[in-house]
């Protein structure tokens, strides 16, 4: 199965990898993801960073560069991208729930 993205523009030109994107693709995250993220952030005490964490494990690129990312990409960021990344990783977890749901074996 294909993982649902979300493409989003970037209002200001990010430089990552010494080349500028200026729009970046978020893949719906996995609870594995969060489980990762989890590890490197505590989400009720440091939001941002459990944040940046998971868009590390979830962006599948930035412009033409598709990674590895890390937390610390995004900590360069300015703020009117930042809100654009937070937007794209709550519209990704969205993607699937709109599916419809497995049969299950009493159905």
């Amino acid at each position: 199965m294909t993982a649902l993205t979300v493409t989003r523009q970037l209002p200001k030109k990010w430089q990552i990898a010494g080349k500028a994107a200026t729009d970046i693709e978020i893949r719906e995250a996995t609870l594995g993801d969060y489980i990762e993220a989890e590890k490197e952030a505590n989400p009720t005490f440091a939001p941002n960073a459990f944040n940046a964490a998971l868009a590390a494990i979830t962006t599948v690129r930035a412009g033409a560069f598709t990674g590895p990312f890390v937390a610390g990409h995004f900590h360069v960021m300015g703020a009117a991208n930042w809100k654009v990344v937070r937007e794209a990783l709550q519209e990704a977890e969205a993607l699937g729930e709109d599916a419809p749901a497995a049969p299950t074996a009493n159905a």
